[in-house]
């Protein structure tokens, strides 16, 4: 009987510490182009816990690296941390939105904006902006060059 109730113990032991690592969530500390990213899941006497390196959470033919800061979650079904499948979790103070406007979607980086909003879309780089709609294409810059 007493072996019995030691293995109950046991194994609620381990499904604890699998449910607890079943979902982490944390900014990006490291980004590396061939192994991904990894979570600042901590913080140590020696510097921050980091989880393993998890791929880019993309798929398709187009690529928008997360950001150092960037909120993401880690769902790991096994509660095996190496075996976790990263999603993007959303904004920080060191990661904010580009878009307070909750009717537009917006893309903005490396100095590029994009906004889709009132039947336009307007992309503006610097002091360039093009924006193309419903009653013509409108270009606003310092210099335009055709071919």
């Amino acid at each position: 009987m007493r072996l019995d109730l030691y293995g109950m113990k046991t194994d609620i032991e381990m499904l604890k510490s699998a449910f607890g690592n079943a979902l982490k969530v944390g900014p990006v500390e490291e980004i590396d182009a061939k192994r991904g990213y990894r979570l600042k899941l901590g913080e140590g006497a020696d510097g921050p816990f980091l989880s393993p390196w998890y791929p880019h959470p993309e798929t398709g033919k187009t690529s928008v690296p997360l950001k150092k800061g960037q909120i993401v979650g880690v769902i790991n079904p096994t509660g095996d941390m190496r075996q976790g499948l990263m999603f993007r979790g959303g904004y920080s103070d060191g990661n904010p939105s580009p878009n307070d406007n909750m009717e537009a979607n917006v893309f903005e980086d490396a100095g590029v904006r994009m906004v889709v909003a009132d039947n336009a879309l307007t992309i503006t780089a610097g002091d360039t902006s093009v924006v193309i709609a419903a009653g013509g294409i409108t270009m606003k810059s310092a210099r335009i060059d055709l071919n």
